[in-house]
């Protein structure tokens, strides 16, 4: 049986490119594999929504599907959202109805935004239980001592390339570090306020990769997001922090593996 394709769907500020280490890892144990360039990330003007990511999402796994191919979908932080978004239809039974071949046959969310339907990325965020509330406390103490952002002339972010070392690539080697901080590019704040419109996991199987010492994307928030789903997901764990792919590729592999039906 051909194996399924990976599409991955990069996070906030992110690139193609800082998943390398992670497409190369799944060609070698012969998956083919490819990551989105999201149009928000540099955008001039910044977008005001995510609906141009999600289109671009949609017209990569369209070119799979369209010859044929199964396709197992990979988003990373909020490109969770633009992944959701873009799947609509694109289930094997829908694709079944309509004598096509070639579906979207599971969504991965690695540490990554899987969002009812109406809420937001800043809804998700805002903080629901006393250690989350201690985190945001520290986090505004934090931001108050430190410059951790700035914006474009146009509005979009910039990240400080030194607090983001340690949110987003704790547990990654410092070498790695500094190239993935220098393919950072800006980000528009106005998608992170726009709601979903489709929660995709409750119809689409679905995996959930956990990470424990996710600076950016909170352990406990993860654990909410999951429970939204009441039980869609099928959650492995792992120690590592927001960008597993870069600290632990081969763990994020056996996981895409398993959520193929290869392991």
């Amino acid at each position: 049986m051909p194996k399924p394709v990976f599409v991955i769907v990069p996070g906030a500020w992110h690139r193609p490119k800082h998943y390398q280490k992670l497409i190369d890892a799944l060609e070698n144990v012969g998956y083919e594999a490819v990551g989105v360039t999201m149009p928000s990330v540099d955008s001039s003007p910044p977008h005001a929504s995510w609906d141009q990511d999600a289109a671009e999402v949609r017209r990569v796994i369209m070119g799979y599907l369209d010859e044929g191919k199964d396709v197992i979908t990979v988003g990373h932080s909020f490109g969770g959202v633009a992944m959701s978004e873009s799947v609509k239809g694109l289930g094997k039974a829908d694709r079944e109805k309509q004598g096509l071949h070639g579906a979207v046959v599971r969504l991965v969310y690695m540490t990554a935004m899987a969002l009812p339907k109406g809420q937001t990325f800043l809804g998700q965020m805002v903080p629901a239980t006393p250690e989350e509330e201690e985190l945001e406390k520290q986090k505004k103490s934090f931001e108050s001592q430190h410059k951790t952002m700035e914006t474009t002339p146009d509005g979009a972010i910039l990240l400080d390339k030194d607090v983001v070392r340690e949110v987003f690539y704790n547990r990654c080697d410092p070498e790695e570090v500094q190239q993935a901080v220098d393919l950072l590019g800006s980000f528009p704040p106005g998608p992170m306020a726009v709601p979903v419109t489709y929660s995709p996991f409750l119809e689409f199987p679905s995996t959930y990769i956990k990470c424990k010492n996710d600076r950016a994307l909170p352990f406990s928030v993860q654990g909410r997001i999951i429970a939204q789903a009441e039980g869609a997901f099928d959650v492995e764990e792992c120690e590592e922090g927001h960008s597993p792919f870069m600290s632990n590729p081969g763990f994020i592999v056996e996981c895409l593996r398993r959520a193929a039906g290869d392991i």
